[in-house]
């Protein structure tokens, strides 16, 4: 039975993955709402498609955003009383890049393309999916990006960067992926 249930819920996932894969930003709803809600509805539906390394199953998934305040609302609105793998979601702005390290996914937003690659740096090696909405951060290793084309949020995915970092990308969201890069990063 937890089995049939484990494959509706994949299945269901996999369709709203689908479905927000095309989503259109209607021209009353080309907000910045809007658009982070959709972008957090998929890091929520990134962590049915991503396979950490395992870790402390009773531990909350902490999915760590530095982003505008904004975002980060939009975040907590998505995964209020949802989990990942069982796990309870934790929302966290991680204070430093080097607490990042704590995250099992980091979005780092595109205001913080100062402080770009002391992120990167700080998370390196680590098993952690890195998610951006900046070419920069595309640029220097990050494992999935967001863009917004013909007002539709869309995202790329290197699935090699994000193996370097002991995750697996389901191939079921490489399929709902704009483009799937293959590639050697720096990360």
């Amino acid at each position: 039975m937890a089995t049939l249930t484990r494959a509706r819920s994949f299945v269901y996932a996999a369709a709203v993955a689908s479905c927000l894969a095309s989503a259109p930003l209607a021209a009353e709803q080309r907000t910045a709402t809007a658009e982070d809600d959709i972008k957090a509805a998929f890091l929520f539906n990134f962590t049915k498609f991503v396979e950490w390394p395992a870790a402390d199953r009773t531990a909350p998934f902490r999915l760590c955003t530095v982003a505008e305040p904004a975002f980060g609302t939009a975040v907590e609105r998505t995964i209020t009383g949802e989990t990942a793998g069982g796990r309870p979601i934790e929302h966290v702005t991680p204070p430093t890049p080097d607490a990042a390290r704590n995250c099992h996914m980091l979005f780092v937003g595109r205001l913080e393309v100062d402080r770009l690659d002391r992120w990167l740096s700080a998370v390196r090696g680590a098993p952690l999916l890195v998610v951006s909405e900046s070419r920069a951060a595309w640029d220097r290793g990050a494992h999935i990006n967001f863009v917004v084309e013909e007002n539709r949020v869309k995202f790329d995915v290197n699935p090699d960067a994000a193996s370097r970092a002991g995750l697996t990308v389901s191939s079921k969201l490489l399929r709902v992926a704009r483009n799937v890069v293959r590639r050697g990063a720096s990360r």
